[in-house]
């Protein structure tokens, strides 16, 4: 046993290895034994048995997660090579080689302060209160080729940037979970999720589009789009003669920020799992199915503007200079500027908006095929920003005692296929600490990595059925008088 604990805190810091680095809840820890937090990737699957449990207040549970669409920031920042081995150098055209034709950073934490839960028979019973964050900012292919080679390639044509922009939001979330066992091998779970939003930003259509004649005499640019933004700071357009102008007033104070409940929203996670046979289970579960309505500290904008540029002269009106030049780039630039200032006035407005959580599906299968060990497969799907996300994943997981439960995987994810992920749970006594990864090896070499996540968190747990059944296997016989066993009916 003593080899056991060695081998699972050298597991449990190799995960945690990655807790300071750039890292929602990792597909692997869906099928880990014995942690009651299963539930948060399906209501159905409380992990405990029977009895109460506690997670530490304030370090309950930590989520992070951070994956693209096959992009890594080697792609665009590395080591150099020859005169610049010892130097890091951008790499554009690297990086627009490894872009898909929509690409996207998907980033996510949540941090959950306080947790408890109960089971009896055949009824589970938990609340939590957690706060959480993401951001997702996405654009083309189109748009990054634009900025890195201009317009040169799009002469005697059209260019259309495609939709770009971002969604992000902190919320507070408390949530309350019921399970029920019932007949026939069929469980059911389901959380209610009551949400205060703190901050939230996200566009709408963003795009633009450009017409360029062969002579590159003129520009046609038109755009439209929203943006919209609840946040503790003023934003004021003002008219000048060469535009508008944006003033933006920071009115963020901490306590108010904390204590903002104006933003309501309602999200809710349904489970469903059914027991085919003795060996076979299939489960289906939805997860944050739901909205914030933001009405506090709103600005929104939205544009739908066209201008016409007519080329930009870099001789003076006494030099006729070939290739053309200029000691004056600024003004240029700032006339250039005023140019668009004129043409794009975005609407202001203070209306209200709803944003949709970042949704997922969870459809899985385990096969028992010994008392200790199963495989499991699962399937998730992630609906943001009218994209959708998916990753599979294959797991062998094992209880070998009360003490100890682990799991381990392989995913693919994003396109991607080098994920290996390894979940533990290890319990001395009435705590238990738990840790879930599904690409271990991220954590060593972050600046290749596509797909990282991990989540660790403590709990108390009291009055497990498990616990109760080993004190009772283990009990002796108590004695009358020496070398005489004391005889009871019904031993």
């Amino acid at each position: 046993m003593r080899r056991v604990n060695y081998l699972l805190i050298c597991i449990l810091a190799l995960i945690m290895n990655g807790f300071n680095k750039v890292n929602a809840q990792p597909n692997t820890l869906y099928f880990l034994k014995g942690i009651p937090q299963t539930k948060d990737l399906n209501p159905a699957r409380p992990g405990i048995e029977s009895g109460f449990y506690i997670s530490l207040p304030l370090f309950s549970k930590i989520d992070l997660s951070a994956n693209t669409n096959n992009w890594s920031f080697n792609d665009l920042i590395h080591r150099g090579t020859g005169v610049m081995a010892d130097s890091m150098v951008w790499d554009f055209k690297k990086y627009l080689g490894a872009l898909g034709k929509n690409n996207f950073l998907m980033e996510s934490a949540a941090w959950t302060l306080f947790e408890m839960g109960y089971k009896k028979g055949d009824n589970f019973y938990a609340v939590s209160w957690t706060e959480r964050e993401y951001a997702e900012p996405f654009f083309t292919k189109n748009l990054a080729e634009l900025l890195y080679y201009g317009n040169d390639r799009y002469l005697g044509s059209t260019f259309q940037s495609g939709y770009f922009g971002f969604g992000a939001a902190h919320y507070r979330e408390f949530a309350f979970t019921y399970a029920k066992e019932l007949k026939k091998n069929i469980g059911i779970g389901i959380t209610g999720k009551l949400l205060f939003g703190m901050a939230g930003a996200k566009t709408s259509g963003l795009n633009f589009i450009m017409g360029m004649p062969k002579n590159g005499n003129q520009i046609d640019v038109g755009a439209t789009g929203k943006a919209l933004l609840s946040a503790p700071v003023d934003i004021q357009l003002l008219n000048n003669p060469n535009g508008y102008q944006a003033i933006a007033k920071n009115t963020f104070g901490t306590g108010s920020y904390l204590a903002n409940f104006g933003n309501p929203g309602l999200a809710v996670d349904l489970g469903f799992t059914n027991k085919i046979s003795k060996k076979l289970e299939l489960s289906v579960s939805l997860i944050d199915l739901g909205f914030i309505s933001w009405t506090k500290d709103v600005n929104a904008f939205t544009e739908n503007g066209h201008f016409m540029v007519r080329g930009i002269n870099l001789n003076t009106t006494t030099s006729t200079n070939n290739p053309p030049t200029t000691t004056d780039a600024q003004g240029l630039f700032l006339a250039f500027r005023d140019s668009v200032r004129n043409a794009f006035y975005p609407d202001r407005s203070t209306k209200s908006f709803s944003t949709l959580l970042p949704v997922k599906l969870y459809v899985a299968a385990e096969y028992k095929i010994g008392d200790q060990v199963t495989l499991g497969g699962l399937g998730r799907l992630r609906m943001f920003n009218n994209m959708i996300h998916t990753s599979l994943t294959a797991s062998v997981n094992a209880r070998f005692t009360n003490k100890l439960a682990v799991s381990a995987s392989y995913s693919v994810m994003e396109s991607t296929y080098d994920n290996l992920g390894i979940a533990a749970a290890y319990r001395i006594g009435s705590v238990q600490i738990y840790a879930a990864a599904d690409n271990v090896p991220s954590f060593f070499q972050p600046a290749t990595a596509r797909n990282t996540n991990l989540r660790v968190g403590i709990n108390l747990i009291f009055n497990d059925e498990v616990k109760s059944r080993k004190g009772v296997y283990n009990q002796r016989p108590k004695r009358a008088g020496p070398g005489c066993p004391l005889i009871r009916d019904n031993l």
